[in-house]
């Protein structure tokens, strides 16, 4: 299956360079070494920590890793990248050689950017007015993400949704995949399936990436329920559209796909929210009516409650922030599961 990847080129900035070269590639300056022997995420991890030995979170790291990883792993062979030109409408695109990933140390093409894949880049670019407004908004929004926020690292290299409306618009229809989309009912019952067969580890990483995707900002987690497979527990702060932040503490439960969380485990969870607090409730499972009238019973913090198909439009919403060995591990295409 082709897939379609956008390289931000330093936000178009070494664009000329990629495509005088024949190659993409991302920075990492301070990994002076040719990546192209890694063969294993643990080897990649090991990397990682020599060069940033001052790294204390955990979450970080995996940030970098999870950064590296897709550029050298995920990226396959004839798949399609995209960079972003100088100019804002124009996408240059090309196909990725079979060549493996290598480390260019001379600097002589004025390119910093120097972890690199090679790349048979197409004679012209094309517009973005060639694209429908789902496509041209979703590459926008992406590429003008601001480099102050955390989201910037994890989306140097992205997956393109609607990758088949770009297959299809630079002439190569044979590889758009023929599969029928589920139903929505269905293809969220999918989702959730999925989501149940990840080890407790991958489940931990899947929220951690969730909570960031999110907005969640200076969050940490909480261990009410110690360390139990089915339960993450964080608090953290969200910025409002005006200048305000509210504190939220949010419950991750994977709980049987069919059952109905009760009025109990909503209070149990407002037990630990300080007053003008705010708590979300997000489960696999479903909620009862008692449930939703005790997270708005008035005089104590609200609770908002997410079910479980509201959370697999969430993972739908969110899957190009999602690292990829989840997205493996999940089995999806984004378009089962698009709003």
């Amino acid at each position: 299956m082709t897939n379609v990847w956008c390289v931000r080129a330093g936000g178009g900035m070494y664009a000329e360079s990629f495509l005088k070269g024949g190659f993409v590639g991302i920075g990492w300056r301070e990994i002076s070494e040719d990546l192209g022997p890694v063969k294993t995420r643990e080897q990649l991890y090991s990397v990682v920590r020599r060069y940033f030995p001052t790294i204390q979170s955990a979450i970080l790291l995996s940030n970098y890793v999870n950064e590296i990883h897709r550029f050298l792993f995920e990226i396959q062979p004839n798949d399609l990248v995209i960079i972003p030109s100088a100019d804002a409408d124009l996408l240059s695109y090309g196909v990725v050689d079979e060549g493996t990933p290598y480390y260019d140390p001379s600097g002589k093409d004025g390119c910093p950017l120097r972890h690199r894949r090679p790349v048979t880049w197409a004679a012209e670019p094309i517009q973005l007015d060639h694209f429908t407004a789902p496509f041209r908004n979703s590459i926008r929004t992406l590429l003008d993400v601001p480099a102050h926020t955390r989201m910037r690292s994890l989306l140097t290299v992205f997956m393109v949704e609607h990758k088949d409306e770009f297959i299809r618009a630079i002439g190569r229809p044979e590889v758009v995949a023929t599969a029928q989309p589920a139903t929505t009912k269905g293809a969220h019952r999918v989702v959730l399936e999925q989501l149940m067969q990840l080890t407790p580890p991958e489940f931990e990483r899947l929220v951690v990436h969730l909570l960031d995707a999110l907005g969640f900002e200076d969050w940490e987690r909480a261990e009410h329920h110690g360390a139990l497979r089915d339960f993450f527990d964080a608090c953290g702060a969200m910025s409002l559209p005006f200048p305000a932040r509210i504190r939220i503490h949010a419950r991750f439960h994977r709980g049987n796909l069919g059952a109905r969380i009760g009025a109990d485990a909503v209070r149990e969870l407002r037990q630990f929210i300080p007053f003008g607090d705010h708590g979300v409730y997000i489960t696999t499972a479903d909620f009862q009516p008692a449930a939703a009238t005790a997270a708005a019973e008035e005089g104590f913090a609200r609770i908002s409650l997410v079910n479980g198909q509201q959370l697999a439009d969430l993972i739908a919403r969110h899957w190009t922030h999602l690292p990829g060995d989840i997205r493996d591990r999940l089995s999806l295409e984004q378009a089962l599961v698009k709003n």
